[in-house]
């Protein structure tokens, strides 16, 4: 195998084999990070990892990559024009200047799905990207309600500028946020009515409690539950608590729309935050009783005094929420979860807690402190991991950013049913519970596994069909302009070596971390054709080889779990 036959990728992935590290650190001290260490990392830090990016890692050493992705521009999603709430208004079928694909880019999230694949597949931001998308799947808001693609768009970006901030300011911009007061009814929440047959709506405050924050039971710092003296889990919260949260979040609306006058329920305005209504310069239209809220600790206020301004109890409520001991051990194993495995130890999830409180500069909630602790723990960091309990299935939308960004991928983004045919249709959560459920248990086990709850054989089979047709033609989804595409000619140098171990090494690598069991390795060899004639030593099916070698790979029960 000559230099000159070799291409961008089959280059790296020989010499890496050889050489199998890079040295130099962003301080220029010797740091060896493994290329397959860069592959791991990648895989729990970004949308996938693709060779730039593997080069990147190992020039510059994990933290000092991370540093460089918290500095970098956010790739955010479009500001979108606001559309009638009727689609038959805002596209009617019998105009001729009405555009067939009017309803998809307009009361669809097909324009927030297209983008978020494009950042997925190139944007530099790729820890953010990652880490907003796990906080999606935390604090849920669904297509599934909220129709419009330019209703959708603030809260996506909200996450997106978010990801390394403060989890008490994140929670107060989602709680103001109208696409959540739409679908979690924050907005235009009233009051009690003086005889007492009307209450406030408790949807917002059962969800901000038991999803968003603290979870149902109180737990120890590394996230296991304590228990009383007879030995059952001791609830966070009752009844009454979430009447008195409920009671707290009345009063607000959305923004007025330019010129509009303010009414105690203006009508849907997504482009803005939720505002409290005031009629003559009073809140009329909030809960002015005192409120008793979470009682855990004499250093926070667990009650609100009566007759306060609603911003006041918002700010007061929102403290006394995030000051909760809960908040830590609760949203540290929620990201674990979605970043490296679905069943992390109690002493990591306590480490990452612990940073959670306290990010060395006595702040708490510190995001970006907790998901860099989250990711270079010990059990993240280190030999690939073979427990059968460790570890996280690839949910659809990162099983197909992973191997497009593999490959240098060509994409118009137009991605997004390829995932919802594996059970993921992106930003059309089911629920607030996200899109599977963040305890699902694997059946036949006790080890948990949050995204085998959306796993079906037809799930499975469609995980297989979109690596054959990746692997053997262009992706062309319904609505796609060029489609999809990856570029494989790298490894066919590899590929027509009549030794397979070459082209099963650099995949091995690429794509599972030099985790590939030998036997594994040796049924892909036998699988893989070879013929030379006139007595050539290379195979003439190279290309051919290729594609059953990715196939193989990328369709196993060992690539389909992210260890």
């Amino acid at each position: 195998m000559t230099s000159k036959r070799m291409t961008g990728l089959a280059r790296r992935l020989a010499w890496s084999l050889l050489l199998g590290t890079c040295s130099l650190s962003a301080h220029g001290a010797a740091q060896a990070v493994k290329t397959a260490d860069a592959v791991r990392f990648l895989e729990q830090s970004s949308f996938g990892p693709a060779e730039s990016a593997i080069a990147e890692v190992q020039a510059r050493g994990f933290g000092a990559w991370l540093a460089a992705q918290r500095s970098l521009p956010a790739s955010r999603f479009p500001d979108l024009p606001e559309y009638p709430g009727n689609s038959a208004e805002g596209c009617p079928k019998d105009d001729p200047a009405t555009s067939p694909t009017c309803y998809r880019d307009h009361y669809t999230q097909f324009p927030l799905q297209v983008q978020f694949f494009l950042n997925a597949l190139s944007g530099k931001d790729q820890l953010r990207q990652r880490v907003a998308f796990s906080l999606s799947q935390i604090i849920v808001v669904s297509g599934a309600q909220i129709q419009q693609p330019s209703s959708l768009a603030p809260y996506l970006n909200l996450l997106v500028d978010n990801a390394f901030g403060n989890y008490r300011d994140l929670l107060e911009k989602i709680t103001l946020n109208p696409a959540m007061g739409d679908y979690l009814d924050m907005a235009n929440n009233d009051k009690p009515s003086a005889d007492g047959k009307s209450k406030p709506n408790e949807n917002y405050a059962r969800e901000i409690l038991q999803l968003f924050s603290i979870g149902l039971y109180l737990l120890n710092t590394d996230g296991t539950l304590k228990l009383d003296s007879s030995g059952r889990p001791i609830p966070t919260y009752g009844q009454d608590t979430i009447g008195n949260f409920a009671r707290v979040f009345t009063g607000w609306t959305y923004a007025p729309k330019a010129g509009a006058e303010a009414k105690k329920h203006n009508p849907r305005n997504y482009l803005a935050p939720l505002v409290l209504y005031r009629l003559n310069g009073a809140d009329s239209n909030h809960d002015k009783g005192s409120k008793q809220l979470l009682n855990y600790t004499r250093a926070v206020d667990s009650t609100l005094p009566a007759n306060q301004d609603g911003e006041t109890d918002l700010q007061q409520a929102l403290d006394n929420i995030f000051q909760h001991p809960n908040v830590g051990p609760f949203i540290a194993k929620r990201l674990i979860q979605n970043l490296v495995t679905s069943n992390p130890s109690p002493a990591y999830v306590g480490r990452a807690a612990k940073v959670f409180n306290n990010n060395g500069s006595g702040m708490r909630g510190d995001l970006f402190a907790t998901v860099q602790a989250i990711l270079l723990d010990r059990e993240a960091r280190g030999a690939a991991r073979r427990e059968a309990d460790y570890g996280r299935l690839r949910e659809p939308v990162q099983f197909v950013t992973n191997l497009l960004r593999a490959f240098n991928a060509r994409s118009d983004g137009v991605l997004a049913d390829l995932a919802k045919s594996m059970g993921q249709f992106l930003f059309y959560s089911p629920s607030v519970f996200n899109y599977y459920p963040h305890e699902y248990t694997v059946p036949g086990t006790t080890a948990q596994g949050p995204e085998f709850g959306i796993e079906s054989s037809a799930a499975a089979l469609n995980r297989a069909n979109f690596v054959y047709r990746l692997a053997y033609s262009t992706l062309q989804a319904p609505g796609a302009t060029t489609g999809t595409s990856i570029d494989l000619s790298g490894l066919n140098a590899l590929g027509a070596n009549p030794d397979s171990s070459g082209l099963i090494a650099g995949l091995n690598r690429l794509l599972m971390h030099d985790s590939m069991s030998q036997d594994m390795k040796t049924t892909i060899a036998a699988a893989l054709p070879c013929t030379r004639p006139g007595g050539q030593s290379v195979c003439t099916e190279a290309h051919q080889r290729v594609q059953i070698a990715l196939y193989l790979v990328a369709t196993s029960s060992q690539y389909l779990i992210q260890r």
